[in-house]
């Protein structure tokens, strides 16, 4: 990792095309922001940001001369590079991993409220979007769904949105964060195990509750989604905490990460469970002293 880090400091021309190639790839394009995250933490936002322009110009001319569409493919590479530049500055400047995804947590909360002030009626912007993409993909609309299940799902698109770009960049900025250390990797997989989102964030769960109480019940539960997001990762540190503490055996991510790929429904229960562990943990903590887990 140590080898490939430099590699990508000392080749900026590689490492923009990578941001920009890497992004049109299903399987590896988190790696994108990964690179702008690195890049951000190690050699300051600015070179970060200029490679991020850079890699924009690549994207268009690609995705012209194939044919895609490059409009919704630059906001989309905007929105998660611009995620990773933040987060990385951030873990470059302040070496606290806690502290940069606390704020890209915040942000995302903050984005999910501006949403609804600037479009509030966010079914009726997004039920045609999404009945177009389901008519593109040839895919039915009701078959075995409960009644009106897309117009709900358009009414909840800021928050989903939030939570899935959130999602992206924290697992870029754990990527990024990992190719930017140099000596201590100890040190990082310790920051990492002790994620905490902080009582604040906590509170801002009873602020989504209260939002919905007085009737702002996309906004409100937006900003949850986004907030269970944070709390899954929190949540999840916890669980590989434990499971070094204790040295659990080898195969035991199997029996975590299965169920996401096999079942829908075990992959919600599972969510649920990591978002209320996380929960009760930035509460009541659930590991012991900083302690030499690593």
């Amino acid at each position: 990792m140590t080898r490939l880090a430099n590699w990508l400091s000392s080749n900026r021309r590689s490492r923009i095309f990578l941001v920009a190639g890497t992004l049109l790839l299903p399987l590896v394009n988190l790696f994108s922001g990964a690179v702008v995250a690195m890049t951000a933490a190690t050699l300051g936002w600015r070179v970060a940001l200029t490679d991020c322009l850079a890699g924009v110009g690549i994207l268009v001319v690609l995705l012209a001369l194939s044919g895609g569409p490059w409009d919704s493919a630059v906001v989309g590479a905007l929105t998660m590079w611009a995620g990773a530049l933040l987060g990385g500055h951030l873990l470059g400047r302040t070496g606290s991993f806690d502290l940069a995804v606390q704020l890209l947590v915040a942000v995302a909360v903050i984005a999910v409220f501006l949403s609804c002030l600037v479009l509030p009626d966010a079914r009726s912007y997004w039920l045609p979007v999404l009945e177009q993409l389901i008519r593109s993909a040839g895919l039915p609309q009701n078959e075995g769904l409960p009644a009106d299940w897309l117009g709900r799902l358009a009414a909840l698109m800021y928050g989903v949105i939030a939570a899935s770009v959130l999602m992206s960049v924290l697992i870029a900025l754990l990527l990024g964060g990992s190719l930017a250390v140099s000596g201590d990797r100890a040190g990082w997989r310790r920051q990492v195990l002790q994620l905490r989102l902080g009582r604040a964030l906590t509170a801002a769960v009873l602020v989504g509750l209260a939002a919905i109480g007085l009737g702002l019940k996309d906004a409100g539960t937006g900003v949850l989604l986004v907030l269970a997001t944070g709390f899954v990762a929190q949540g999840l540190a916890v669980l590989h905490w434990t499971a070094d503490h204790y040295r659990w055996p080898r195969f035991w991510s199997v029996v975590l990460y299965g169920p996401l790929m096999l079942s829908a429904s075990l992959a919600g229960l599972l969510l649920v469970g990591l978002m209320t562990v996380g929960i009760v943990d930035n509460l009541i903590s659930l590991r012991r002293s900083r302690t030499n887990v690593v």
